[in-house]
C-alpha cells in the first residue's frame, strides 16, 4: 500500500477509537464540538481512503497495454567499460554530491539569514568485466570544501532585497501602498533560500573548474524546473533593472554590467552541436547571437543564417527577418547587439566576450559573496556601490553558474546529473503521454476510464512497481524523456498532427535536459516492500544523445499559423537503447545502501552531504540562538529591548518560563 494511503489508514483506525470512546460524554459544550470535529475528521479520512482505493484499482492491467514498454528493468546491468572508456576516458572516476542548508532567524527586529552548502566526496573505480569498486571520503568535514554566508538585517528593510515580498501587477509594476507586518515578513521571506541556491549552483561552479575537477556531480536539484524559475525570476518584464537590482552597474573589469547584458545572459543557453537554443519562438533571437559569437568575424549574411538554422519556408524566414530587426535597434531595455555591414550581421565589440564576462562576474561577486576571509563584512559582501543585492540578483547568479557548470560539463565530459527525493511531477501523465498519443508516437494513456487515476506520476509508478514487481525487478527506470515535454500539451484547436505551448503558447528549451524516474531496491525480507520512485533529470550530451531515431519531431502553432508549424524536436528513448542511463542505473545502484534505513533508495553522496549541511545548520543555528540570549542578558540593553520585543514574543517567553519552571 503507497504510503499516504496507509497513513491514512492508521489516522482512520486511530480516530475511530478516539470518535467511538473518548467523546461519549455529551454534556458539555466543548465535548460536543470535539465530537462533531473528530466526526467531521473521520468522515473525510474515510472518503479519501475509498477514493485513493477506486483510484489505484484503475491503474490495473496498465503495465501489460503499455507501460512495459516504458519502464526498463536493469535488474541485471553491469557497466559497459566501453561506454565508460569513451565518455570519460578513465576507469577511476571521481563523485561529488551536493546539498545546502538554510536558516531564518529573527531576534528582535533583526533578521538573520545563513545558507550554505556542502559536497560528499567519492570515487567509483569500473573493472574490465563490469564489476565495481566504490569509495567514498571518509574525512567530511575536515576538507574545508564548501560555501555559506550569513546577512544579518533589519526586517524592515527586508522587503529592499526579497523581490518575492513585492506585489506586483500583470506588467510587473510592484504596489507600493502595501506594508507588511514583521511577523509577514518573517514567515514569508525567500532571501535565504536564494543565496541556498545560489550556494549550490557556486559550489557546483567550483568542482568543475577546479584544478582536480569531479568526473561526476550529483545535485539534489532538478535542473530544468530550477532553469525555468530562476529565468523568470530574472525577466526584464517583470523588474525594474535600474530599481531592483543591485549588480546592475557592477564593473567588471572595469567596465559596468549593463541592463542589455543582463538580458541576453540569461537566454545564451545552449549547444550549437546540439542544434540549441533552437531557432524557434522566443529562443530565434538568442539563436541568432550564438551564431554570431560563435562565426568567424562574428558575422554572418542573411542566406548563412537561414541555411545554419534549416528555416526551410516563408514564415519562418519571415520571422528571421523580424528578429533581426530587434537584434540591430533593440527592444524594450536592451539595445541592439548587432549591427548591418553590407549584407552581413556583425556583433558589436563588447558582446563578443559577453560568456567570459558572466564568469568573472560570478568569480568576483559570489567570491566575496561567500568569501572565508572574516575581514569581508557583511556589507562587502551583500551592497555593491551602496545598493543590496536582491533575490533578483541572487537568481541572476544561480542562473548564470548553472549555465558556466553546464558548459563546463559539456566541454570535458562530466556527468552532470540531478536527483529529486520528493515530487509531485504529474508530466509524464498529463503532457509525455497525452502529447505522444494525440501525434501518433506512442500509443497508450491514462485517458477515458483511467483519468479519474493517481495524480502524481510517482504514486502510479510506485503502484505499478508494487504490483507487477515478479515483471519489474529492482532497479528499474522509466525511459528518459526530454523536459521540454514539460510545457507542450496537444493542439488547443485539436488539428491533428499540431502542439502548443502549455502557457502562453511557449515550449521551454528543448534537447537540454533529460527526465526519468527510478526505483532502486526492495527489501530481502519482503518483497512488497520496495523503495520510494524517485526521478533524476540530467545534462544531455551531444555525442551520446538526440540521435534522429532518439528524437520526435514535434509541431508548433507558434502564431496561430497551422499553415506554418515551427519544429520543435524532442528526445523520446522508448524503444532506444540508451548508454548513458544504462551507466546511470549501475552507478545509483552501486550508491544506495540496504543497511541504513534513511539510504534504502537513496544516493549516499547526496546522503552523507545532506549530514554535513544539518551538521553546519545545527552549529549555526546554536551561534545565532547564543547571540540572542547574550543580548537578551546585557544589563545595559534590558530597558531598550523590553520595548523593542513585541507583546507577542514577551507573552511567549513568559508562557515558556512557566512551562518549564
Amino acid at each position: 500500500m503507497p504510503s499516504n494511503v496507509l497513513i491514512l489508514a492508521c489516522t482512520l483506525q486511530y480516530l475511530s477509537g478516539v470518535v467511538g470512546t473518548t467523546m461519549d460524554d455529551d454534556s458539555s459544550f466543548i465535548a460536543r464540538h470535539l465530537k462533531q470535529t473528530g466526526g467531521l475528521l473521520l468522515g473525510g479520512a474515510q472518503k479519501q481512503v475509498k477514493d485513493y482505493k477506486g483510484k489505484f484499482e484503475s491503474l490495473k492491467g496498465v503495465y501489460d497495454e503499455f507501460m512495459s514498454k516504458l519502464l526498463i528493468s536493469y535488474d541485471s546491468a553491469t557497466f559497459d567499460p566501453k561506454f565508460v572508456d569513451k565518455f570519460f576516458g578513465k576507469r577511476n572516476l571521481k563523485f561529488a554530491g551536493i546539498d545546502g542548508t538554510v536558516l531564518k532567524y529573527d531576534i528582535f527586529d533583526l533578521l538573520i539569514f545563513f545558507a550554505g552548502a556542502y559536497p560528499a566526496f567519492g570515487s567509483i573505480k569500473i573493472e574490465e568485466n563490469g564489476e565495481s569498486e566504490i569509495s567514498y571520503d571518509e574525512k567530511y568535514l575536515e576538507h574545508g570544501v564548501g560555501v555559506s554566508s550569513v546577512l544579518p538585517i533589519y526586517i524592515s528593510e527586508v522587503p529592499q532585497i526579497d523581490q518575492t515580498l513585492l506585489v506586483r501587477s500583470e506588467n510587473g509594476e510592484v504596489d507600493h501602498s502595501i506594508s507588511y507586518s514583521d511577523s509577514w515578513v518573517i514567515d514569508n521571506s525567500a532571501f535565504a533560500d536564494f543565496m541556498m541556491g545560489l550556494s549550490e549552483f557556486y559550489l557546483g561552479y567550483q568542482l568543475v573548474h577546479s584544478e582536480d575537477p569531479v568526473d561526476i556531480l550529483l545535485f539534489d536539484r532538478v535542473f530544468s524546473s530550477e532553469v525555468a524559475s530562476f529565468y523568470a525570476e530574472t525577466s526584464d518584464f517583470r523588474l525594474n533593472l535600474d530599481k531592483e537590482c543591485g549588480l546592475i552597474g557592477y564593473k567588471i573589469d572595469g567596465r559596468p554590467l549593463t541592463k542589455t547584458e543582463w538580458i541576453y545572459a540569461r537566454r545564451l543557453f545552449g549547444n550549437l552541436k546540439m542544434g540549441t537554443p533552437s531557432a524557434r519562438g522566443e529562443f530565434l533571437l538568442p539563436r541568432i547571437i550564438v551564431e554570431l559569437m560563435n562565426a568567424e568575424g562574428n558575422s554572418f549574411t542573411r542566406e548563412e543564417l537561414i541555411e545554419k538554422m534549416g528555416l526551410d519556408n516563408e514564415f519562418r524566414q519571415a520571422r528571421l527577418d523580424k528578429e533581426l530587426k530587434k537584434g540591430i535597434k533593440g527592444t524594450g531595455d536592451a539595445e541592439g547587439l548587432f549591427v548591418r555591414k553590407k549584407d552581413h550581421f556583425v556583433l558589436k565589440p563588447q558582446y563578443r566576450g559577453l560568456k567570459k564576462r558572466m564568469q568573472t562576474l560570478i568569480e568576483d561577486v559570489c567570491g566575496r559573496l561567500f568569501s572565508t576571509d572574516p575581514e569581508v563584512g557583511y556589507e562587502d559582501r551583500f551592497k555593491i556601490n551602496g545598493r543590496w543585492l536582491t533575490t533578483s540578483d541572487l537568481a541572476f547568479l544561480s542562473l548564470v553558474s548553472l549555465y558556466m557548470t553546464v558548459e563546463k560539463c559539456w566541454k570535458d565530459r562530466i556527468l552532470l546529473v540531478g536527483v529529486a527525493k520528493d515530487t509531485s511531477a504529474r508530466d509524464l501523465k498529463r503532457q509525455v503521454l497525452p502529447v505522444l498519443n494525440f501525434v501518433g508516437r506512442f500509443n497508450g494513456g491514462f485517458t477515458d476510464k483511467r483519468e479519474d487515476t493517481p495524480d502524481t506520476d510517482r504514486m502510479i509508478l510506485q503502484w505499478i512497481s508494487l504490483h507487477e514487481r515478479e515483471k519489474l525487478k529492482v532497479p528499474w527506470a522509466s525511459v528518459e524523456y526530454d523536459t521540454a515535454f514539460k510545457t507542450i500539451v496537444p493542439h488547443l484547436e485539436r488539428t491533428p498532427g499540431l502542439v502548443s505551448g502549455a502557457r502562453r503558447n511557449q515550449i521551454s528549451l528543448d534537447r537540454t535536459f533529460l527526465k526519468s524516474y527510478f526505483q532502486l531496491c526492495q527489501a530481502s525480507s519482503d518483497p512488497k516492500l520496495r523503495s520510494n520512485v524517485l526521478l533524476y533529470d540530467r545534462l544531455m550530451y551531444p555525442d551520446f544523445d538526440g540521435h534522429p531515431a532518439q528524437t520526435v519531431n514535434l509541431k508548433h502553432d507558434y502564431e496561430n499559423r497551422p499553415d506554418y508549424p515551427e519544429p520543435v524536436d524532442v528526445v523520446f528513448y522508448e524503444g532506444q537503447e540508451n548508454q548513458v542511463q544504462s551507466f546511470i542505473l549501475p552507478l545509483f545502484k552501486a550508491m544506495t545502501s540496504m543497511s541504513i534505513p534513511e539510504l534504502f533508495g537513496h544516493l549516499k553522496p547526496l546522503f552523507v552531504a545532506d549530514k554535513i549541511a544539518k551538521y553546519h545548520f545545527t552549529q549555526i543555528q546554536g551561534m545565532v540562538e547564543s547571540t540572542g540570549n547574550w543580548l537578551i542578558n546585557r544589563p545595559d540593553l534590558r530597558e531598550f529591548l523590553f520595548y523593542l520585543s513585541s507583546f507577542r514574543e514577551r507573552r511567549s517567553s513568559h508562557e515558556q518560563s512557566r512551562r518549564t519552571s
